[in-house]
């Protein structure tokens, strides 16, 4: 008798830990990903035995026994570093599950990019020659030699929290950034827009810059109000408190209710710069228990 074909391979199973397909077995993909080579070969010898037909005439006597010999230890590891996890699902799956690299930080985006990639990219975007700005992250990098000119050039992806558009690098724009440019870096890009015959659209870099996100690295800001204290003067005076203070810092607004708490996201308008001269302004307005959540 023919031993059946192992479906899933040893890569094939990394593959879906890295892509969170097993999150739901409550342990991490890292330690996951560590033992999946010793798991997978336990059960491959069992059932390769089993196949053959050497079975164990005293399996039935010995289930315990038998069902401990197949177990494995999963060490207590801590996850992937965030960068590392989500390089992971995108190199799996093309896109991003958990999470985004760019979360938390589209009010900072919005400052710099005249607009996002997909309305770029969308029908009623700008038109071919427009001159634009974006930011984004570079998710994917290459570098080449024109074998007409001689000359380097890059190619690039740059992705904001919508879509992703490709970024053209040449002649003297390319030259005094080319050790700059790298995977994973945030970059602000001005540039002229081609829209080809074939449909593909191309954003050739004028300038580029990388902006200081260390603001927006921090999480929201959340404040906490009865929904009894939210009146039109309250919530007026709330708005002008925000402005006084404005940043980059994203602000979310708990209403707590008798039953349940509401949470709203406020507008990019009223973004924070987090300081102690805010957090009194706002404890003076809504009481010192408004930012404990």
């Amino acid at each position: 008798m023919k031993v059946p074909a192992v479906v899933c391979n040893k890569r094939t199973i990394e593959s879906l830990i890295k892509s969170g397909a097993f999150d739901s077995l409550g342990h991490h993909r890292r330690a996951l990903a560590m033992i999946h080579e010793e798991a997978i070969d336990s059960v491959i010898t069992l059932k390769r035995n089993e196949a053959i037909g050497q079975f164990d005439l005293f399996a039935g006597f010995e289930e315990a026994e038998s069902e401990a010999s197949l177990s494995i230890e999963i060490p207590d590891l801590p996850e992937w570093e965030k960068k590392d996890k989500l390089s992971f699902e995108r190199d799996m799956l093309g896109l991003y599950v958990s999470d985004h690299p760019l979360q938390g930080l589209e009010g900072l985006l919005a400052q710099h990019a005249e607009m996002s990639i997909t309305t770029i990219l969308g029908e009623d975007g700008p038109q071919d020659g427009a001159i634009i700005t974006i930011a984004g992250m570079i998710t994917s990098l290459s570098r080449r030699i024109a074998k007409a000119s001689g000359n380097a050039y890059a190619r690039a992806e740059i992705e904001d929290l919508g879509g992703s558009i490709e970024v053209m690098f040449f002649g003297q724009v390319y030259g005094p950034i080319a050790s700059v440019l790298a995977e994973d870096l945030i970059v602000v890009v001005k540039g002229r827009l081609q829209k080809r015959d074939d449909g593909a659209i191309t954003l050739n870099c004028m300038e580029l810059s990388v902006p200081d996100l260390s603001e927006g690295l921090h999480g929201p800001l959340v404040i906490t109000m009865p929904t009894h204290k939210a009146t039109e003067a309250v919530v007026t005076e709330l708005g002008d408190v925000l402005r006084t203070h404005r940043g980059n810092s994203e602000v979310r607004l708990h209403l707590q209710g008798d039953t349940r708490t509401e949470i709203m996201g406020l507008p990019v308008h009223l973004r924070v710069n987090p300081s102690p001269s805010l957090f009194g302004d706002l404890k003076v307005l809504l009481g010192p228990a408004c930012l404990d959540a």
